[in-house]
């Protein structure tokens, strides 16, 4: 479906002649097109070109729906398909008698092969001048010339009347019924048949994470069998029981200077933090590192095996692009046109010389950023300090005066770390727009990396300071150190 704009439902505003030129150069395809939907419906060979002129030669799913019963509760009784092949000669032509195990040649490709085939139709498709790369239903979108432009789904998904014939449901109500439903949170994915209908890539990231929610399971239950066992053992923990009963025997130096309020306190005052932090810090935890750290290893390794399963079971093992068509924007903001080695046709060029300055420039405001974040990480270590001061001078709110400290801190904190995302995500898209990467594989590669980049300096700075910083550099009575005037915290 093409969507116009609002303002422009019936002749697409002032792109008209761009708009009828597109149409015009996919009738030539002897599609149908229809006033406001662009409906493209190609016969079995049509199909098959372009399918094979993408580098696609998998099989999918056809023959008599048959139900099975699985006897395994977390297993789904689903409607399966026998498995057709079809075949195109090496030049990507293909002939009446390509298809073998099907002679209904109009519904043997899954709606997601036709989808793939449109959508080489559309982003093939020429709409104005070449010589300025205005082809493609990607770069239309991109200059506004239409809103938008994507499948329909096929048929309703909402289930008919009992009694049914399951053999009459079609792919969305199947999916409906057995996957896309809260009761069955507990059954296995039909991963063939979300494959069937939205795609490998689409199929893949489910199986992904269903397998990596099922993996939790060992995870979560020996993580709490842990916890449960620092909660039983609270009272046996010796350290918390000195701290505990050691009275006025141990008498400590104040959390900061005596002039702002703070006094001396007794070790046994903070008995019942002891207590809490045997939780999370006892022996069962160094067990729990180690177990997770094997753990991890392990699900990685299984995934391997899972993703290269499924690759080799839906024919697209080692499968790659053949041709990635340069992105839209970058076709529309190079100044260059060059011929491609590989393909012989003429595309739009953006040279090097061009583009290291502004990648070089990119990867310096990616370090200001990091620095920005590393100053909200001080500005919040010194706010901690500074709200401390003002509770400890009150006498009613001294006993919390840490704790309320700490917390507000903790929300600041998380406020910048919120906000700096945000931030961070548009920057990164903005700058790895502006490097002007060719292919769209390579700009998200780009994007992934800075997004990452940041946002692990962003969540873990803070952490890493509380590890391996945190009272580290405090002194000692009567030789504190200093932080702008200011007692470092302990």
């Amino acid at each position: 479906m093409l969507v116009a704009r609002k303002e422009h439902p019936l002749n697409f505003g002032p792109h008209r002649g761009k708009v009828a030129e597109f149409l015009s150069s996919i009738r030539s395809h002897g599609d149908k097109i229809a006033e406001f939907i662009l409906s493209i419906d190609p016969d079995g060979g049509k199909v098959a070109e372009f399918l094979s002129s993408v580098g696609f030669h998998g099989s999918n799913d056809q023959g008599l729906w048959h139900y099975i019963v699985l006897k395994k509760m977390t297993h789904q009784a689903e409607q399966n398909r026998s498995c057709g092949k079809y075949q195109c000669h090496a030049n990507g032509t293909c002939a009446g008698d390509m298809f073998l195990g099907s002679d209904d040649h109009l519904n043997f490709f899954t709606s997601t092969q036709r989808s793939a085939a449109v959508w080489e139709i559309l982003s093939t498709t020429v709409y104005g001048r070449r010589k300025k790369a205005e082809i493609g239903i990607e770069r239309m979108i991109d200059e506004k010339i239409i809103s938008d432009a994507f499948p329909l789904h096929d048929g309703p998904y909402h289930m008919p009347p009992e009694p049914y014939n399951p053999e009459n449901l079609n792919m969305r109500q199947i999916l409906y019924k057995y996957w896309a439903r809260w009761g069955c949170w507990y059954k296995y994915q039909p991963l063939d048949h979300i494959r069937y209908y939205f795609g490998e890539k689409v199929a893949i990231y489910f199986a992904w994470l269903g397998f990596y929610t099922g993996w939790l399971l060992p995870a979560a239950v020996v993580g709490l069998l842990v916890f449960l066992s620092g909660a039983f053992n609270i009272s046996a923990n010796p350290i918390a029981k000195h701290i505990c009963e050691s009275g006025k025997d141990y008498k400590m130096c104040p959390v900061c200077d005596e002039d702002i309020g703070c006094e001396f306190w007794y070790l046994s005052d903070i008995c019942i933090y002891s207590e809490i932090s045997y939780l999370f810090d006892h022996p069962g935890t160094v067990f729990y590192a180690v177990f997770v750290s094997f753990w991890a290893i392990s699900f990685l390794e299984y995934w391997k095996r899972k993703n290269v399963n499924l690759a080799h079971h839906w024919d697209v093992l080692g499968f790659e692009e053949e041709e990635e068509r340069p992105r839209p924007a970058y076709a529309a903001k190079a100044t260059e046109m060059e011929t491609n080695p590989i393909t012989g046709i003429k595309e739009p060029y953006f040279p090097p010389k061009k583009r290291i300055p502004r990648i070089l420039s990119g990867m310096v405001i990616i370090v200001l950023m990091i620095c920005l974040v590393l100053v909200f990480i001080i500005a919040v270590i010194m706010y901690r300090v500074l709200v401390s001061i003002p509770l400890f001078k009150n006498e009613d709110l001294r006993p919390r005066a840490a704790i309320i400290a700490s917390t507000s801190a903790a929300i600041v904190n998380l406020i910048f770390i919120m906000l700096l995302g945000k931030v961070y995500e548009r920057l990164a898209f903005s700058l790895t727009q502006w490097e002007m990467h060719r292919t769209q594989t390579d700009f998200e590669d780009q994007l992934i990396f800075k997004v990452f980049l940041f946002q692990f300096v962003n969540f873990y700075s803070s952490i890493f300071y509380i590890a391996f910083f945190k009272g580290r550099f405090v002194g000692y009575p009567g030789h504190y150190k200093r932080f702008f005037g200011l007692r470092q915290e302990e």
